[in-house]
């Protein structure tokens, strides 16, 4: 019974049409051919509140930290005359944030369903990131696996 309804709701909520939420800001790559300074305080905007880039792990989040603090260091230090090994730390900086950052957005993406209750016909909103759904839909799979009769013994 446990298992019908767990594959029941995993094929509701997979079902369901997906409708991400607009934000204010949305993340955007890091470009050399624009300001860099009203860029890399953007992007810690978007590092610092929580929201834009709420999936990105620690170690990438210091990552992007550093990088940007490379780029601005190479760019204060030659006044924007760089001869070719700059430039391609420049564009090696640039790829590895924006490679980090478009990660952590897609992750971070808020996806808003309507989901009935289990046991009602009212449905209501559900709104997670892409990242919780995965990991809600692993944690589904792996209690399946523990549990794979669907049974509940009170004693045990």
């Amino acid at each position: 019974m446990l298992r019908l309804l767990l594959v029941a709701l995993m094929a509701l909520a997979f079902a369901a049409d997906a409708a991400p939420r607009d934000k204010a800001q949305k993340p955007q790559a890091l470009d050399l051919d624009k300001p860099l300074p009203e860029q890399v305080e953007q992007i810690q905007k978007q590092l610092d509140d929580g929201e834009t880039y709420a999936e990105i792990a620690s170690a990438d989040r210091a990552t992007v930290k550093e990088s940007l603090a490379r780029l601005a260091a190479v760019i204060n230090e030659n006044g924007g005359a760089l001869n070719p090994q700059q430039k391609t730390q420049l564009l090696n900086e640039q790829n590895t944030i924006n490679q980090i950052l478009s990660q952590a957005a897609a992750e971070s993406r808020l996806v808003c369903r309507r989901e009935a209750q289990i046991g009602s016909l009212r449905t209501t909103t559900q709104c997670k990131t892409v990242a919780e759904r995965r990991r809600d839909a692993q944690e589904a799979q792996e209690a399946m696996r523990r549990n794979p009769s669907g049974t509940y013994n009170k004693g045990s």
